[in-house]
């Protein structure tokens, strides 16, 4: 758990549609892990890999992240994908939305680099200063 973690999603839901493209199953997240922790109940949508039929679909395709967009009204161009790993960037990239590297996951700077990622940040404390300066 990340330090004032919840009140950085309480803040950012303020201002922002959040949502989680995952491939870990929704109703655990929802029903276990977020209560275990006291996450609070930000997320407009979770799409799971396993809610796919065809799991071709799964990450890197854009599939999950133009999902989530159709179902809460999101344009690309008004859409973000924080992730910490590198499908989750190519999967961004592929959907046309832009990817924001998290160093805490299975990703590090320079792969994030070489795969064209603008925005790296080392841990979810520093996303807000990177939404600000989006335009």
């Amino acid at each position: 758990m990340i330090p004032k973690g919840n009140e950085l999603l309480e803040r950012l839901n303020k201002k922002y549609t959040l949502a989680i493209a995952t491939g870990a199953l929704g109703e655990v997240l929802k029903n276990h892990f977020f209560p275990r922790f006291n996450i609070p109940n930000v997320f407009s949508e979770i799409v799971s890999v396993h809610d796919l039929e065809n799991k071709s679909l799964a990450k890197p395709h854009p599939h999950i992240v133009q999902e989530i967009m159709r179902r809460t009204g999101c344009k690309p161009e008004e859409t973000v994908m924080v992730g910490d790993a590198s499908n989750d960037m190519l999967m961004a990239q592929r959907a046309g939305v832009t990817p924001i590297a998290v160093l805490t996951g299975h990703l590090n700077k320079e792969e994030a680099g070489k795969i064209g990622v603008k925005y790296i940040i080392p841990d979810i404390t520093k996303l807000e200063t990177i939404l600000d300066k989006l335009p």
